[in-house]
Parts: structure tokens; sequence; C-alpha cells
């Protein structure tokens, strides 16, 4: 699944062996913490600088800039909310449809939070559009590969794809709730062949 990840805005980092090893993490989660509980406009060096307790003149000399932090802000976000999940699925062992319903599992149980201030942030903020992007477009590639894995042609799996994905967050992201057994059987009725 590794083939379908797009690699971090930042050409200067790598992928970390985990989340934990994340540069300046404590500064990116104060970020991600103000963005879910105020707004992209509460998001400063001030307001970051006191919420984890440090001088604001240490962000300064950690980045370059509001531009700076918010880039390492959403490389974080991706790292931590789709290729963690990845590197899940590469370490399962099953079939493509098994690991779609895991898929489905995932995204039903993990914490929405970050997800929801990220994707307000992408719209009034161009590079969270773009950001929110990548990381859309890595999840469906990860859904696509699976899909002609169970032997969908590249359009049917395309389309099941993008059914199974804007469903899964649709349902996270209005009203419109659904519990883990509809999910899973929506996600059933997307493996059969027709």
């Amino acid at each position: 699944m590794k083939d379908n990840v797009i690699q971090l805005n930042s050409s200067e980092k790598n992928f970390t062996d985990t989340i934990e090893d994340f540069p300046n993490r404590d500064w990116i989660e104060a970020g991600i913490k103000i963005l879910r509980e105020k707004s992209v406009e509460a998001l400063t060096s001030k307001s970051i600088s006191q919420e984890i307790k440090k001088e604001e003149k240490e962000f300064s000399r950690l980045y370059n800039g509001m531009e700076s932090y918010m880039e390492a802000l959403l490389d974080y976000w991706y790292e931590k909310e789709t290729l963690k999940y990845i590197d899940m699925l590469d370490e399962m062992t099953g079939d493509a449809a098994d690991l779609v319903l895991v898929m489905t599992e995932i995204i039903h149980n993990i914490d929405k939070s970050d997800e929801i201030a990220i994707r307000n942030m992408a719209l009034k903020c161009p590079n969270a559009h773009a950001a929110l992007a990548r990381v859309d477009r890595t999840r469906l590639d990860v859904a696509i590969g699976l899909f002609k894995e169970m032997g969908f042609s590249e359009k049917e799996s395309e389309i099941r794809s993008k059914i199974f994905y804007t469903s899964e967050i649709g349902t996270e992201y209005t009203s419109i709730s659904s519990s883990l057994e509809q999910k899973i059987a929506r996600t059933k009725l997307l493996m059969v062949r027709d």
C-alpha cells in the first residue's frame, strides 16, 4: 500500500518510524488542539507558545513563521491520520476484502475531532486545502488498490472507492450518522460483483 503514498510537503523530511518521532510534536499537537477547540484565526505563535507554556522566541527558533509551522502541522496530521493507518493495514494479513472491512472499522473508531478541525481550516487556508487533497488522494488510492486486488477493473475500483470513501467521510461529518454494523453492510455491498 506504500505505493499509494504521496510524499510529505516538506522535501527535507522523511517519513518517521512512528508518529512519536515527529520533530517538535508538542508544538504541533498544541496547534491542533487550538484548531480543534477554537479556530484557525486563533492559531498564532503566541497562542501556541502559551498552550505549551514556552517562550514565543522558541517558536521563532523552530519555525520560520506561521507558514513553516502550518506546513509541519499538516505533515504531522498526514502522517498521523493517514500513514499510520496504512502502516497498520500493511502489517495485517488477509485478502483485500478483509482489509477494506478493517478500513471501515478504523474510520468508524478513530477520533474525528482533528480531522474536522483540519477540514474546517482547509476552507480558509490554501495550504491546508492542498494538504487535505493529498490526504484524500492517498486514502482514495489505497482503497482503489484494494478494490483492484479484489478483481474490479480500474474504473470500477475508482468508482467503488469514491463511494466508499465519501460515504465514510460523509457519515462522520454530517448529521447522517451510521452504526459500525450499517457501515460494514454498506461496504460489503460495494464488494459485490454486478
